[in-house]
């Protein structure tokens, strides 16, 4: 079973739609009027070291997310839906970029560019693009 996910390339973007680009700036301009309106002189220092540590907290989930596109061979198709399935994913359906699988869980908990596509070539041998974090886990459950 080693190295049967094989690394062609790797993505620069971690946002994939307009509703990731929107509560991840959602979530930045919350912190940013939190920052401005309810940091009172005296506590300043904390407030503004507290919200510069949340911005910076924020940037691994981005990092995690970068997509990586990638191959598995025909003979290692099954299995590593398989594993797919066991990281926790769940088949959305086809698109015109293969089938999707998105995390199980509510929709609001989840961002679009957190998903495992999978792609079926004609000699049998599976293209995928999935995100960084699942490639990680990946390379380590495979040695």
């Amino acid at each position: 079973m080693r190295s049967t996910f094989i690394k062609q390339s790797m993505g620069a973007s971690p946002l994939l739609t307009a509703r990731d680009w929107l509560i991840f700036g959602g979530i930045i301009g919350v912190i940013v009027v939190i920052w401005l309106l309810l940091a009172p002189e005296a506590a300043a220092p904390f407030w503004r070291g507290a919200l510069c540590g949340a911005i910076g907290g924020s940037l691994p989930s981005l990092l995690a997310c970068l997509p990586v596109h990638g191959s598995v061979a025909a003979q290692h198709g099954d299995s590593f839906v398989g594993r797919v399935e066991q990281a926790g994913f769940v088949a959305a359906g086809e698109s015109a970029e293969g089938s999707v699988y998105v995390r199980r869980g509510p929709r609001w908990l989840r961002w679009d560019s957190n998903r495992v596509v999978i792609k079926r070539a004609v000699d049998g041998a599976l293209q995928v693009t999935a995100p960084y974090y699942f490639y990680f886990r990946l390379k380590r459950v495979q040695g």
